[in-house]
């Protein structure tokens, strides 16, 4: 049995409505992330395809970031302007 997951950055759905202060996430991941923008669903889902294929047939016990690189960074600086 294999058991991975997946961490998505922000991602404009239904459910994220609910979410305070999701627009200011929105604006922080391009500002912050080293791929400076954010990641879209189909991104997020071509990563479980990769998962759930032959291809990662060796991988378990993982948390893969789809996140634009956004869970390398450190804080925003408190005076940052989003």
């Amino acid at each position: 049995m294999r058991v991975n997951a997946l961490s998505a950055g922000p991602l404009k759905t239904l459910s994220s409505s609910a979410v305070g202060d999701f627009d200011v996430m929105l604006k922080l991941y391009p500002a912050m992330s080293p791929l400076r923008r954010n990641v879209t669903a189909e991104e997020v889902g071509k990563t479980g395809m990769y998962l759930l294929s032959d291809l990662a047939s060796g991988v378990t016990g993982e948390v893969l970031h789809v996140d634009a690189g956004f869970h390398v960074m450190g804080a925003p600086p408190a005076d940052a302007k989003l």
